[in-house]
């Protein structure tokens, strides 16, 4: 089932993200709307455009992307100056794989609608196991205790034990009076799960306790540059945070840029 190749450890990516203390372009926002989280740009870096980017995380100072399609879902490391991928997991064609997330040296994916997800070793990339859900599997993260799950054509979020990797509990997502659905790519920072809107440019932070957005960031003006200049790019979906630099990387799916962003 895995595609193994010799351990790469892209060494570029701590100077890339501990470097990025000069701004290289400033895309604030000038809304007063207290839910807007105003970013700056601090670098680009290239991103492969075969990649139907579904999740992506740092982990161990490497970029670990997961991509989706029949016959094109793959777990890789990203070499952070050239944005090429070192593969080392390829699912088999039937299955759509979806979001990632590292937890306890274990590799967590989900795929689409097969309902079907598996853990790996974060070191050997070895198939640990496999299990199963009754929803749709599109984001996750964790909160350090809990996977976190979306579900994408609902409205919730869902917390599985890592042991029995079983829902424990699950949320409504609201922002205001409104349900959010097509929650996709997810990262936990910080308390906080930012999620990407499938088919927009927005990222929310989610209160996980209540389900309630407290915050949103608008990335309008990287997205419409992107498909402006690269009309075979498709949306926005990718969140990963470095700790250490406090930057969160972002793509999309087929796009040939990623973006280091840090929050105001």
């Amino acid at each position: 089932m895995s595609n193994r190749f010799p351990f790469i450890l892209p060494v570029l990516l701590p100077l890339v993200l501990l470097s990025c203390t000069k701004k290289q372009t400033s895309e604030e926002e000038t809304s007063s709307n207290p839910m807007d989280i105003h970013y700056t740009l601090i670098n680009t870096l290239p991103h492969n455009t075969d990649a139907w980017t579904q999740g992506l995380v740092i982990y161990q100072n490497k970029i670990l992307e997961s991509t989706g399609q029949p016959n094109r879902s793959w777990i890789a490391e990203v070499n952070a100056s050239s944005g090429e991928h070192d593969k080392k997991v390829t699912l088999p064609g039937q299955y759509f794989g979806e979001g990632i997330t590292v937890l306890n040296n274990k590799i967590y994916q989900l795929t689409w609608e097969e309902k079907t997800g598996f853990v790996y070793d974060a070191r050997t990339y070895k198939k640990l196991r496999e299990f199963s859900y009754d929803i749709q599997g599109w984001g996750l993260t964790h909160d350090g205790k809990n996977l976190i799950m979306s579900d994408g054509s609902g409205y919730k979020l869902h917390f599985l034990d890592t042991a029995t990797l079983k829902i424990v509990r699950s949320v409504t997502v609201m922002d205001g009076g409104s349900r959010v659905k097509d929650l996709n790519e997810l990262e936990y920072i910080d308390g906080y799960v930012f999620a990407n809107v499938w088919n927009t440019n927005w990222i929310l932070k989610i209160d996980p306790a209540t389900g309630k957005v407290v915050g949103r960031i608008d990335l309008s003006a990287i997205g419409e540059q992107i498909r402006v200049m690269y009309p075979e790019a498709n949306v926005l979906n990718g969140i990963a945070y470095d700790a250490r630099s406090k930057a969160l990387l972002i793509t999309g799916k087929l796009w040939p840029k990623s973006y280091l962003i840090r929050l105001q």
